[in-house]
């Protein structure tokens, strides 16, 4: 096996996940044969929080804007951990130097990487570790935070820096990221991720030798007084951890951009999200961004800080997003927005390699180009509806009948006709991905097809297309809110009612052959089943986190409750004393 170095006597830090899991973690790691970021052998492991942060592919989406910079760099990574980041770095072909704290996560990192002779892995402290190198690149990824905890001093995050300066190259770069100490999720009730007590951030309450994140000024603060200078900020969403969309401070403030859009449509996707909010998030971000609060919200952070200001991602590029979880490598593509003089364009590069995969049923339509469409997605319509208290089905049925005439003006030609009569009505393979996330209303009401990534290859009916834009509601919201309509609060009994609304009858039993028709598909892009469809059905409720202030209310009335009986009882009992 691929060997680590470590210097006599290094006993390593105190930082784990706790033995059973990194033990579970290091057998995956060597057992497996296929190691590379998009590993379905690896990701087929994904069991919890740990396995899913430790192992996944998405983790290296927060590095891929810089790819073209990362190759052939002299690259040092603090803080390796069990080598997620650090295949990436390897793949990218930079030369990587892994310093990782924790001996036996070196040694996970090195054998995540062992097929790759151009990282090293070293076990030693930052604040130890002597090294005459100096490197292009130095990476803190999840590391600053914990500064005070591994370094001397007063203010330990600017001695740290001021080490990673002295590290890099006249020019280098150091890349930092870091949850933001005042992230909109940790306003609505998200426990701070070290400490996992929520407004422990929000308020301050840090300890002094413990972890602790920054707002946008202090971290800028901290930076500029280590020396670094020339700071990019840039915002991962939903977070850094598994960031599905990276956008710069240049999109926030460009004319016609959604930006916003970003935040809002990945907030769901937040693995980490509690049950219980002050707010939903995904209906907060566009009012944070009317404001021009986005950067200052985001949940994390992604700095690319320097001494010199030259720029280190393409400058031209307002946003990137990532298509890679749950898919097979050669479906995995990334998407940048990209400043055009006076116009956005849209660039469609996949990111896996080797040859297409055969497919019964799905074509991957990958253009390089696309022109941006500034307007709101028709999803936003039905999010209003269902996020409003007092809503009826009628509306929900209204919109879907809006929807599919949409569809039937897309579909249709001179040539050929759509029509939808009834769910079997049979749709164009093409406009599989015509779901009401994919389509943009412009400020002229003309609307778009956008993001037309998959193809059938046969036609298919026209009641898995409505299956298809309400599932995809469902798990885009955190909270259905208070409907004036009668129906079962499952996944099945809000479609059935939305469909009847619509004008069509629909059971269980069309619902599930929707449900293993999507199966089905979803199984040939992902390489495998995933839950997230197949857990479809009438079992699943309905997105329906209450908010923290309905939670209180709630608790209030069984607490008056309780102390009402407990009055009651000691009334009794007195007269039971008084009778005696």
């Amino acid at each position: 096996p691929a060997s680590f170095w470590i210097r006599p006597g290094y006993a390593g830090i105190a930082y784990s996940d706790g033995d059973e899991t990194e033990q579970r973690l290091a057998a995956i790691l060597a057992g497996a044969a296929d190691l590379s970021v998009f590993s379905k052998e690896v990701a087929a492991q994904w069991t919890d929080w740990a396995s899913l942060y430790h192992l996944s592919g998405s983790r290296a989406n927060l590095l891929r804007p810089f790819r073209e910079r990362l190759e052939q760099a002299e690259v040092l990574e603090v803080g390796a951990g069990c080598g997620a980041i650090t295949r990436y770095l390897g793949e990218c072909g930079a030369r990587v130097l892994a310093l990782e704290g924790s001996p036996r996560r070196a040694a996970m990192a090195r054998s995540r990487t062992r097929d790759l002779a151009n990282v090293t892995v070293v076990a030693d402290r930052f604040d130890q570790f002597v090294c005459d190198q100096r490197f292009d690149v130095v990476t803190l990824i999840g590391v600053l935070e914990y500064a005070a905890q591994f370094t001397e001093g007063v203010e330990p995050a600017v001695r740290m820096l001021e080490r990673v300066r002295g590290l890099l190259k006249p020019g280098g770069k150091l890349i930092v990221a870091i949850e933001n100490q005042l992230g909109l999720k940790y306003f609505a009730g998200a426990a701070e991720d070290h400490l996992n007590e929520p407004m422990v951030g929000i308020e301050g309450r840090y300890s002094e030798k413990g972890p602790r994140t920054f707002g946008r000024a202090a971290l800028a603060g901290v930076l500029r007084q280590a020396g670094l200078t020339s700071l990019q900020f840039l915002a991962p969403f939903p977070d850094y951890k598994l960031p599905v969309s990276i956008v710069t401070e240049r999109a926030l403030s460009c004319a016609g951009f959604d930006a916003a859009a970003f935040a809002w449509q990945s907030a769901r996707r937040d693995v980490q999200l509690p049950r219980h909010l002050a707010f939903a998030p995904e209906l907060a971000w566009p009012e944070v961004a009317a404001n021009g609060l986005t950067l200052d919200l985001a949940n994390s952070f992604l700095v690319v800080a320097g001494t010199a200001d030259e720029p280190f991602a393409d400058p031209t590029v307002l946003a990137f997003h990532y298509s890679t979880n749950h898919r097979l490598a050669a479906y995995c593509k990334e998407t940048r927005f990209c400043l055009e003089g006076d116009r956005v364009e849209v660039r469609y590069q996949p990111l896996g390699e080797g040859a297409a995969v055969e497919s019964r049923r799905v074509r991957f339509c990958v253009p390089e180009r696309a022109n941006y469409v500034s307007g709101s997605p028709l999803s936003s319509e039905l999010m209003a509806i269902v996020t409003r208290d007092g809503w009826r089905m009628e509306e929900v049925g209204g919109f879907l009948r809006r929807y599919l005439a949409i569809v039937e003006a897309l579909a249709s030609t001179p040539e050929r006709s759509l029509r939808v009569t009834s769910l079997a009505t049979p749709v164009p393979g093409e406009y599989f991905d015509a779901v009401p996330q994919n389509i943009l209303i412009d400020p002229d009401g003309q609307w778009h097809l956008i993001d037309h990534e998959w193809d059938l290859t046969e036609p298919f009916p026209a009641g898995w297309l409505l299956y298809r834009a309400l599932l995809l509601l469902i798990m885009s919201l955190t909270r259905l809110h208070q409907g004036k309509s009668d129906f079962a609060p499952t996944r099945a009994g809000f479609m059935l009612a939305a469909l009847e609304a619509a004008g069509f009858a629909a059971d269980e039993e069309l619902l599930h052959q929707y449900g293993r028709l999507e199966i089905e598909v979803q199984a040939e892009i992902e390489g495998e089943e995933n839950p997230d469809f197949t857990r479809w059905g009438p079992e699943e409720p309905l997105p329906g986190r209450e908010l923290l202030h309905e939670v209180a209310a709630d608790r209030e009335r069984q607490i008056v409750a309780l102390v009402e009986e407990a009055a009651r009882k000691d009334r009794e009992v007195a007269r039971e004393k008084a009778r005696a």
